[in-house]
């Protein structure tokens, strides 16, 4: 375990926060974070008051995208046709 500090992305229905500067120790074998108990209090009671605008450090613009009519379906050949 390394303590380091992280940013994480939390989803209140269709919108996302990001929050920084959070102290956590981190696997350095899978990258599993865990926080102590006053940081999950403060990760807590921030996602309760539903992230207030007026709170924020600062905002970014992330662009959406969606895999609707992008996704290609692979032609089927030969070795892929299975007859009995």
């Amino acid at each position: 375990m390394v303590a380091k500090t992280m940013r994480t992305a939390i989803w209140q229905g269709d919108r996302v926060a990001i929050v920084e500067d959070i102290p956590a120790l981190v696997c350095g074998t899978c990258s599993e974070q865990f926080y102590d108990e006053p940081v999950s209090d403060a990760l807590r009671r921030l996602a309760e008051d539903g992230f207030p605008a007026d709170a924020a450090t600062s905002e970014i613009v992330v662009p959406v995208f969606s895999l609707k009519g992008r996704i290609q379906k692979p032609k089927q050949t030969p070795e892929d046709v299975y007859v009995d």
